[in-house]
Protein backbone atom coordinates (compact mmCIF):
# COMPACT_ATOMS: atom_id res chain seq x y z
CA UNK A 1 0.00 0.00 0.00
CA UNK A 2 1.32 3.42 -0.99
CA UNK A 3 0.75 6.01 1.75
CA UNK A 4 1.27 9.76 1.65
CA UNK A 5 1.53 11.83 4.84
CA UNK A 6 0.52 15.47 4.50
CA UNK A 7 0.73 18.29 7.01
CA UNK A 8 -2.48 20.29 6.82
CA UNK A 9 -2.00 23.89 5.67
CA UNK A 10 -4.20 26.98 5.29
CA UNK A 11 -3.19 27.19 1.63
CA UNK A 12 -5.49 24.70 -0.10
CA UNK A 13 -3.21 23.94 -3.00
CA UNK A 14 -0.45 22.76 -0.64
CA UNK A 15 -2.85 20.12 0.68
CA UNK A 16 -3.95 18.71 -2.65
CA UNK A 17 -1.17 18.85 -5.25
CA UNK A 18 1.19 16.31 -3.69
CA UNK A 19 -1.60 13.78 -3.20
CA UNK A 20 -2.95 14.14 -6.73
CA UNK A 21 0.56 13.85 -8.17
CA UNK A 22 1.62 10.77 -6.17
CA UNK A 23 -1.78 8.99 -6.44
CA UNK A 24 -1.50 6.98 -3.21
CA UNK A 25 -3.79 4.25 -1.92
CA UNK A 26 -3.97 6.06 1.40
CA UNK A 27 -3.43 9.62 2.58
CA UNK A 28 -3.03 10.64 6.22
CA UNK A 29 -3.28 14.30 7.22
CA UNK A 30 -1.59 15.46 10.41
CA UNK A 31 -3.25 18.59 11.70
CA UNK A 32 -3.06 21.01 14.61
CA UNK A 33 -5.26 19.80 17.47
CA UNK A 34 -6.53 23.38 17.82
CA UNK A 35 -8.26 23.11 14.43
CA UNK A 36 -11.95 22.57 15.22
CA UNK A 37 -13.56 22.92 11.78
CA UNK A 38 -13.34 19.42 10.35
CA UNK A 39 -15.40 20.36 7.31
CA UNK A 40 -12.04 21.25 5.80
CA UNK A 41 -11.18 17.54 5.63
CA UNK A 42 -14.55 16.60 4.17
CA UNK A 43 -13.86 19.09 1.39
CA UNK A 44 -10.39 17.70 0.74
CA UNK A 45 -11.72 14.15 0.60
CA UNK A 46 -14.38 15.20 -1.90
CA UNK A 47 -11.71 16.76 -4.09
CA UNK A 48 -9.48 13.67 -3.97
CA UNK A 49 -12.24 11.17 -4.71
CA UNK A 50 -12.92 12.80 -8.07
CA UNK A 51 -9.43 11.71 -9.15
CA UNK A 52 -8.71 8.73 -6.83
CA UNK A 53 -12.09 7.07 -6.17
CA UNK A 54 -10.83 4.34 -3.81
CA UNK A 55 -8.51 6.52 -1.76
CA UNK A 56 -8.35 5.76 1.97
CA UNK A 57 -8.55 9.15 3.70
CA UNK A 58 -7.42 9.52 7.32
CA UNK A 59 -6.55 12.32 9.74
CA UNK A 60 -4.45 12.50 12.90
CA UNK A 61 -4.61 15.27 15.48
CA UNK A 62 -1.19 16.37 16.80
CA UNK A 63 0.34 18.92 19.11
CA UNK A 64 2.30 21.09 16.69
CA UNK A 65 4.66 22.16 19.49
CA UNK A 66 5.63 18.56 20.32
CA UNK A 67 8.28 17.58 17.79
CA UNK A 68 8.82 14.02 19.03
CA UNK A 69 5.09 13.46 19.36
CA UNK A 70 4.53 14.37 15.70
CA UNK A 71 7.44 12.19 14.65
CA UNK A 72 6.00 9.23 16.57
CA UNK A 73 2.61 9.61 14.86
CA UNK A 74 4.27 9.81 11.44
CA UNK A 75 6.51 6.81 12.22
CA UNK A 76 3.52 4.63 13.15
CA UNK A 77 1.82 5.47 9.86
CA UNK A 78 4.99 4.81 7.86
CA UNK A 79 5.79 1.46 9.46
CA UNK A 80 2.29 0.25 8.66
CA UNK A 81 2.80 0.89 4.94
CA UNK A 82 4.68 -0.91 2.17
CA UNK A 83 5.76 2.40 0.59
CA UNK A 84 5.34 5.87 2.05
CA UNK A 85 6.01 9.50 1.25
CA UNK A 86 6.12 12.41 3.67
CA UNK A 87 5.34 15.70 1.96
CA UNK A 88 7.03 18.74 3.52
CA UNK A 89 5.07 21.30 1.48
CA UNK A 90 2.50 22.39 4.07
CA UNK A 91 2.18 22.71 7.82
CA UNK A 92 4.15 24.54 10.49
CA UNK A 93 7.92 24.74 10.87
CA UNK A 94 7.89 22.09 13.62
CA UNK A 95 5.81 19.78 11.45
CA UNK A 96 8.34 20.07 8.65
CA UNK A 97 11.22 19.23 11.03
CA UNK A 98 9.34 16.21 12.35
CA UNK A 99 8.65 15.14 8.79
CA UNK A 100 12.29 15.45 7.79
CA UNK A 101 13.32 13.22 10.70
CA UNK A 102 11.50 10.34 8.98
CA UNK A 103 14.15 10.13 6.22
CA UNK A 104 15.89 7.35 8.16
CA UNK A 105 12.83 5.08 8.22
CA UNK A 106 13.02 2.25 5.62
CA UNK A 107 10.71 2.40 2.56
CA UNK A 108 9.95 6.06 3.24
CA UNK A 109 10.74 9.01 0.99
CA UNK A 110 10.59 12.60 2.15
CA UNK A 111 9.43 14.88 -0.66
CA UNK A 112 8.55 18.47 -1.44
CA UNK A 113 5.94 19.67 -3.92
CA UNK A 114 7.30 22.50 -6.05
CA UNK A 115 4.12 24.37 -6.98
CA UNK A 116 5.89 26.81 -9.28
CA UNK A 117 8.00 24.40 -11.32
CA UNK A 118 5.32 21.73 -11.33
CA UNK A 119 6.77 18.55 -9.81
CA UNK A 120 7.31 16.53 -6.63
CA UNK A 121 10.95 15.81 -5.78
CA UNK A 122 12.95 13.79 -3.25
CA UNK A 123 14.49 16.26 -0.79
CA UNK A 124 17.51 14.00 -0.24
CA UNK A 125 18.45 13.40 -3.89
CA UNK A 126 16.54 16.20 -5.69
CA UNK A 127 15.24 13.52 -8.06
CA UNK A 128 11.87 14.29 -9.62
CA UNK A 129 9.31 11.69 -8.52
CA UNK A 130 6.12 12.92 -10.19
CA UNK A 131 4.83 15.80 -12.26
CA UNK A 132 1.92 17.85 -10.97
CA UNK A 133 -1.45 17.39 -12.67
CA UNK A 134 -3.51 20.28 -13.96
CA UNK A 135 -6.32 21.35 -11.68
CA UNK A 136 -9.73 22.54 -12.82
CA UNK A 137 -11.71 25.29 -11.14
CA UNK A 138 -14.01 22.63 -9.68
CA UNK A 139 -11.01 21.01 -7.96
CA UNK A 140 -10.33 24.26 -6.11
CA UNK A 141 -13.99 24.67 -5.16
CA UNK A 142 -14.24 21.09 -3.89
CA UNK A 143 -11.07 21.39 -1.83
CA UNK A 144 -12.12 24.75 -0.38
CA UNK A 145 -15.63 23.63 0.54
CA UNK A 146 -17.03 26.29 -1.74
CA UNK A 147 -19.82 25.79 -4.22
CA UNK A 148 -20.81 27.46 -7.46
CA UNK A 149 -24.36 28.60 -6.77
CA UNK A 150 -24.99 29.97 -10.24
CA UNK A 151 -23.88 32.57 -12.75
CA UNK A 152 -24.85 36.23 -12.78
CA UNK A 153 -24.92 36.10 -16.59
CA UNK A 154 -25.11 33.27 -19.09
CA UNK A 155 -21.91 32.85 -21.02
CA UNK A 156 -22.42 33.45 -24.76
CA UNK A 157 -21.99 30.70 -27.33
CA UNK A 158 -18.96 30.89 -29.65
CA UNK A 159 -21.20 31.61 -32.64
CA UNK A 160 -22.33 34.81 -30.89
CA UNK A 161 -18.84 36.11 -30.09
CA UNK A 162 -18.46 38.31 -33.19
CA UNK A 163 -21.76 40.14 -32.74
CA UNK A 164 -21.04 40.74 -29.05
CA UNK A 165 -17.56 42.08 -29.78
CA UNK A 166 -18.96 44.37 -32.47
CA UNK A 167 -21.51 45.68 -29.96
CA UNK A 168 -18.79 46.10 -27.33
CA UNK A 169 -16.88 48.35 -29.72
CA UNK A 170 -19.87 50.65 -30.23
CA UNK A 171 -20.64 50.74 -26.50
CA UNK A 172 -17.03 51.44 -25.51
CA UNK A 173 -16.85 54.35 -27.93
CA UNK A 174 -20.18 55.72 -26.71
CA UNK A 175 -20.02 54.96 -22.99
CA UNK A 176 -21.96 58.05 -21.85
CA UNK A 177 -24.80 57.41 -24.32
CA UNK A 178 -24.89 53.74 -23.31
CA UNK A 179 -25.22 54.73 -19.66
CA UNK A 180 -28.26 56.89 -20.46
CA UNK A 181 -29.79 54.22 -22.71
CA UNK A 182 -29.20 51.44 -20.18
CA UNK A 183 -30.86 53.49 -17.46
CA UNK A 184 -33.86 54.00 -19.77
CA UNK A 185 -34.09 50.25 -20.48
CA UNK A 186 -33.84 49.39 -16.79
CA UNK A 187 -36.60 51.85 -15.91
CA UNK A 188 -38.84 50.72 -18.77
CA UNK A 189 -38.47 47.04 -17.86
CA UNK A 190 -38.49 47.59 -14.10
CA UNK A 191 -42.04 46.41 -13.48
CA UNK A 192 -42.16 43.67 -16.09
CA UNK A 193 -41.90 39.93 -15.48
CA UNK A 194 -38.58 38.15 -16.17
CA UNK A 195 -39.88 36.53 -19.36
CA UNK A 196 -41.45 39.72 -20.76
CA UNK A 197 -39.48 40.76 -23.85
CA UNK A 198 -41.45 43.78 -25.08
CA UNK A 199 -40.07 47.22 -24.21
CA UNK A 200 -42.09 50.41 -24.44
CA UNK A 201 -41.11 53.71 -22.88
CA UNK A 202 -41.40 57.43 -23.18
CA UNK A 203 -38.78 59.09 -25.38
CA UNK A 204 -36.86 61.19 -22.87
CA UNK A 205 -33.65 61.78 -24.79
CA UNK A 206 -34.33 65.09 -26.55
CA UNK A 207 -31.24 66.28 -28.42
CA UNK A 208 -29.34 63.06 -27.58
CA UNK A 209 -31.78 60.88 -29.51
CA UNK A 210 -29.43 60.53 -32.50
CA UNK A 211 -26.71 58.81 -30.43
CA UNK A 212 -29.31 56.67 -28.66
CA UNK A 213 -30.91 55.71 -31.95
CA UNK A 214 -27.49 54.77 -33.31
CA UNK A 215 -26.88 52.30 -30.44
CA UNK A 216 -30.39 50.85 -30.66
CA UNK A 217 -29.97 50.28 -34.38
CA UNK A 218 -26.66 48.52 -33.75
CA UNK A 219 -28.36 46.31 -31.17
CA UNK A 220 -30.95 45.43 -33.81
CA UNK A 221 -28.34 44.79 -36.51
CA UNK A 222 -26.50 42.44 -34.16
CA UNK A 223 -29.64 40.52 -33.25
CA UNK A 224 -30.23 41.62 -29.66
CA UNK A 225 -33.54 43.40 -30.37
CA UNK A 226 -36.10 43.48 -33.20
CA UNK A 227 -39.09 45.55 -34.30
CA UNK A 228 -37.42 48.78 -33.20
CA UNK A 229 -39.70 51.81 -33.40
CA UNK A 230 -38.69 55.34 -32.39
CA UNK A 231 -41.02 58.32 -32.48
CA UNK A 232 -40.92 61.78 -30.98
CA UNK A 233 -42.85 60.53 -27.95
CA UNK A 234 -41.91 56.89 -27.47
CA UNK A 235 -39.43 54.08 -28.05
CA UNK A 236 -40.38 50.45 -28.39
CA UNK A 237 -38.70 47.20 -29.37
CA UNK A 238 -38.63 43.52 -28.55
CA UNK A 239 -35.69 41.61 -27.11
CA UNK A 240 -34.83 38.54 -29.15
CA UNK A 241 -34.57 36.37 -26.01
CA UNK A 242 -34.13 36.55 -22.25
CA UNK A 243 -30.34 36.42 -22.59
CA UNK A 244 -30.33 39.52 -24.81
CA UNK A 245 -32.61 41.24 -22.32
CA UNK A 246 -30.25 40.40 -19.44
CA UNK A 247 -27.31 41.90 -21.34
CA UNK A 248 -29.19 45.10 -22.21
CA UNK A 249 -30.33 45.86 -18.68
CA UNK A 250 -26.78 45.57 -17.30
CA UNK A 251 -24.49 48.55 -17.77
CA UNK A 252 -21.19 46.84 -16.98
CA UNK A 253 -21.71 43.36 -18.42
CA UNK A 254 -20.27 44.35 -21.79
CA UNK A 255 -16.78 44.77 -20.36
CA UNK A 256 -17.14 41.37 -18.65
CA UNK A 257 -18.23 39.81 -21.94
CA UNK A 258 -15.32 41.46 -23.75
CA UNK A 259 -12.79 40.09 -21.26
CA UNK A 260 -14.42 36.65 -21.22
CA UNK A 261 -14.49 36.29 -25.01
CA UNK A 262 -10.95 37.63 -25.32
CA UNK A 263 -9.69 35.08 -22.77
CA UNK A 264 -11.54 32.20 -24.45
CA UNK A 265 -10.38 33.15 -27.96
CA UNK A 266 -6.77 33.50 -26.87
CA UNK A 267 -6.61 29.73 -26.35
CA UNK A 268 -4.00 30.41 -23.67
CA UNK A 269 -5.94 29.11 -20.66
CA UNK A 270 -7.32 25.80 -19.42
CA UNK A 271 -10.73 27.11 -18.39
CA UNK A 272 -12.64 30.42 -18.47
CA UNK A 273 -15.92 31.13 -16.66
CA UNK A 274 -18.20 34.17 -16.66
CA UNK A 275 -20.03 35.71 -13.70
CA UNK A 276 -19.46 32.99 -11.12
CA UNK A 277 -21.58 33.24 -7.96
CA UNK A 278 -19.55 31.54 -5.22
CA UNK A 279 -20.78 30.43 -1.80
CA UNK A 280 -17.51 30.11 0.08
CA UNK A 281 -18.79 27.71 2.78
CA UNK A 282 -21.26 25.05 1.70
CA UNK A 283 -21.52 23.71 5.25
CA UNK A 284 -22.70 26.82 7.14
CA UNK A 285 -26.29 26.61 5.79
CA UNK A 286 -26.05 30.27 4.78
CA UNK A 287 -25.92 31.12 1.10
CA UNK A 288 -23.74 34.22 1.04
CA UNK A 289 -22.55 34.70 -2.52
CA UNK A 290 -19.65 36.64 -3.95
CA UNK A 291 -19.72 37.39 -7.66
CA UNK A 292 -16.48 37.07 -9.59
CA UNK A 293 -16.79 38.63 -13.05
CA UNK A 294 -14.39 36.28 -14.86
CA UNK A 295 -12.52 33.30 -13.43
CA UNK A 296 -9.66 31.71 -15.35
CA UNK A 297 -7.69 28.54 -14.70
CA UNK A 298 -4.13 28.90 -15.98
CA UNK A 299 -1.90 25.87 -15.54
CA UNK A 300 -3.62 24.96 -12.23
CA UNK A 301 -3.53 28.54 -10.97
CA UNK A 302 -6.90 30.23 -10.34
CA UNK A 303 -7.05 33.75 -11.77
CA UNK A 304 -9.75 36.17 -10.62
CA UNK A 305 -10.63 39.02 -12.96
CA UNK A 306 -12.72 41.97 -11.76
CA UNK A 307 -14.22 44.19 -14.48
CA UNK A 308 -15.17 47.77 -13.69
CA UNK A 309 -16.81 49.78 -16.48
CA UNK A 310 -15.76 52.88 -14.53
CA UNK A 311 -12.64 53.79 -12.61
CA UNK A 312 -11.58 51.34 -9.91
CA UNK A 313 -11.50 52.23 -6.22
CA UNK A 314 -9.82 50.83 -3.13
CA UNK A 315 -12.90 48.80 -2.16
CA UNK A 316 -12.82 47.00 -5.53
CA UNK A 317 -9.13 46.17 -5.10
CA UNK A 318 -9.62 44.85 -1.56
CA UNK A 319 -12.58 42.71 -2.63
CA UNK A 320 -10.49 41.10 -5.36
CA UNK A 321 -7.60 40.40 -2.97
CA UNK A 322 -9.93 38.70 -0.47
CA UNK A 323 -11.54 36.54 -3.16
CA UNK A 324 -8.27 35.25 -4.56
CA UNK A 325 -6.84 34.56 -1.09
CA UNK A 326 -9.90 32.54 -0.16
CA UNK A 327 -9.54 30.07 -2.99
CA UNK A 328 -5.88 29.89 -3.88
CA UNK A 329 -3.98 31.53 -1.04
CA UNK A 330 -0.81 33.13 -2.34
CA UNK A 331 -0.88 30.62 -5.20
CA UNK A 332 -3.50 32.58 -7.15
CA UNK A 333 -3.65 35.70 -9.29
CA UNK A 334 -5.85 38.76 -9.50
CA UNK A 335 -6.43 41.09 -12.45
CA UNK A 336 -8.65 44.17 -12.45
CA UNK A 337 -9.81 45.57 -15.79
CA UNK A 338 -11.19 49.10 -15.65
CA UNK A 339 -12.46 51.78 -17.99
CA UNK A 340 -10.57 54.53 -16.20
CA UNK A 341 -7.07 55.91 -16.71
CA UNK A 342 -5.41 54.57 -13.58
CA UNK A 343 -2.51 52.90 -15.35
CA UNK A 344 -1.91 55.34 -18.19
CA UNK A 345 -1.78 58.25 -15.73
CA UNK A 346 0.02 56.27 -13.00
CA UNK A 347 -2.70 57.13 -10.51
CA UNK A 348 -2.79 56.16 -6.84
CA UNK A 349 -5.22 53.31 -7.53
CA UNK A 350 -2.75 51.77 -9.94
CA UNK A 351 0.04 52.04 -7.37
CA UNK A 352 -2.27 50.52 -4.76
CA UNK A 353 -3.07 47.61 -7.08
CA UNK A 354 0.64 46.91 -7.59
CA UNK A 355 1.25 47.01 -3.83
CA UNK A 356 -1.52 44.44 -3.35
CA UNK A 357 -0.02 42.11 -5.93
CA UNK A 358 -2.74 42.74 -8.52
CA UNK A 359 -2.41 43.37 -12.24
CA UNK A 360 -4.39 46.35 -13.56
CA UNK A 361 -5.45 47.01 -17.16
CA UNK A 362 -7.23 50.28 -17.88
CA UNK A 363 -9.12 51.90 -20.75
CA UNK A 364 -5.98 52.37 -22.84
CA UNK A 365 -5.40 48.60 -22.71
CA UNK A 366 -9.04 47.71 -23.38
CA UNK A 367 -9.22 49.97 -26.44
CA UNK A 368 -5.88 48.76 -27.76
CA UNK A 369 -5.87 46.41 -30.78
CA UNK A 370 -3.46 44.32 -28.72
CA UNK A 371 -5.75 43.79 -25.73
CA UNK A 372 -5.63 40.01 -26.07
CA UNK A 373 -1.85 39.99 -25.83
CA UNK A 374 -1.98 42.42 -22.90
CA UNK A 375 -4.50 40.29 -21.01
CA UNK A 376 -2.58 37.07 -21.57
CA UNK A 377 0.71 38.74 -20.59
CA UNK A 378 -0.78 40.21 -17.40
CA UNK A 379 -1.59 36.66 -16.29
CA UNK A 380 1.27 34.60 -17.73
CA UNK A 381 4.00 37.04 -16.67
CA UNK A 382 2.64 37.58 -13.15
CA UNK A 383 5.50 36.37 -10.89
CA UNK A 384 4.11 34.33 -8.00
CA UNK A 385 7.52 33.79 -6.44
CA UNK A 386 8.13 37.52 -6.00
CA UNK A 387 4.51 38.03 -4.93
CA UNK A 388 4.94 35.52 -2.10
CA UNK A 389 7.21 37.96 -0.26
CA UNK A 390 5.08 41.07 -0.74
CA UNK A 391 3.51 42.56 2.36
CA UNK A 392 -0.16 42.19 1.48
Amino acid sequence: MRTVIEFYDKDIIKNIMGVLALKPDRVVFLYDSELKDHHAFTSLENCFRVHIPNLIFETRSVDINNLNGMYTVAELVIRGSDESFVDLTGGSEMMIIAGYKTTAIPNNTVVHTDLIRGFVFDVETNAVIANLPKLSLSDFFNARGAVLSGNSHNAPQPEDFDTILDMCGHIFRNQKTWKELCSFIQTSMGKTLPYDLFLHGKNIFGKNIEQVEFLLEKFQENGFIKNLFISKNSISCEFTDTNAKAYLISFGVWLELYVYITAVRSGAFDDVALGMMIDWDMYDQLQINNEIDVVISDNSVPVFVSCKFTEANTAALNELVIAKKRLGGWFSKGVIVTFGEEKSKNMGTYQRAKSLGLELLDRSDVMSPYFQQKLVASIKEHDLVKLKWKKI
